[in-house]
Order: structure tokens, then sequence, then C-alpha cells
């Protein structure tokens, strides 16, 4: 991997450093509930405004298969970082599978439980929710995560009815 790809992967494992240390003193003050879902509401919406800077008109106007490219980009740092791929793509669902997570890779680097690296993939997630169902209009479901054990995270992506 290039020196740049390195040093956004650095950034990244810094990201996932703060997430946890912000998850941590927010559990400890207000409960880990509240926690959640401060955390949550914050980067969905951190995802929903990258999204709509980010992806293509094409992308944004509904069209699933343009949204999945983009979002499983053949990009060297995004394949270096999370190594997304489009399993199976049809008109209307995708299946995109990434087996890598320099989130999760820290969290266990910095030696947090189990249940915390579960809870902050699962607030990690919400950048996702905030990228599929808020700016692509889309639904999102997550069959199986890095940070629950699994070899890879895999999202299932419908287009939204109506």
């Amino acid at each position: 991997m290039s020196e740049t790809g390195e040093k956004v992967a650095q950034a990244t494992r810094q990201r996932a450093a703060v997430y946890a240390h912000l998850f941590l003193v927010l559990r400890e003050r207000l409960g880990e509930r509240e926690a959640v879902d401060l955390m949550s509401e914050a980067i969905y919406n951190f995802g929903k405004e990258k999204s709509r800077r980010n992806y293509s008109e094409k992308a944004q106007s509904g069209d699933l298969a343009q949204a999945a490219r983009e979002f499983a980009s053949p990009d060297p740092v995004k394949q270096h970082q999370f190594a997304p791929r489009i399993v199976s793509l049809a008109a209307d669902e995708a299946v995109i599978a990434m087996s890598k997570c320099p989130l999760v890779d820290e969290w266990r680097a910095m030696g947090l439980p189990d249940k915390d690296v579960e809870t902050l993939c699962r607030i990690a997630h919400s950048v996702d929710f905030g990228t599929w169902e808020g700016a692509l209009r889309c639904v999102l479901c997550f069959e199986g995560t890095r940070g629950e054990g699994r070899d890879e995270c895999v999202l299932r992506v419908k287009k939204a009815q109506g």
C-alpha cells in the first residue's frame, strides 16, 4: 500500500480510538443507551452529509447498482482499509461484503471487551445507515459483522418502497 493509503488507514484507526474513548466517557456519564443513541445519531448525520457530497447524482437518484458500485469502489485506499466487494447485484437489491475493518482492528488492539467492540461496531454502522437510508433512499440490513467476530461484514441493501 502506498504511503498515502497507509496514512488514511492510520487516520481511520485514530477515528476508531476517538469513537471508543468518546463512548466510554459518555457511557460512564450518561449510561450505555444514551451514549449509543447520541453517537449513532451524530454518525448517521455525518454519513448522510458525506454521501450527499461524495456519491454521484445517478447514485443519489435511486440507481442502486450505481450506488453499490461506488460503495464497493476499486479505489486502492478503500480496498486497503475495508476491501468491499459486491457479492450479488440486482435492480432492487445488492449484497456487499467487507473483509477488513480498521475500526474493529483498532478496538481489538486497544484490548476492549468483545461486548464493547460489538457495541462500537453497531454505532459505527450508523454512517452506513446515513449513507444508504438517509442519502441514497435505500433500506440497509447488516447480516453479520466483523465486530461480532464474523470474517466479513455483510450488507444487504434494497431499494426503498414508494
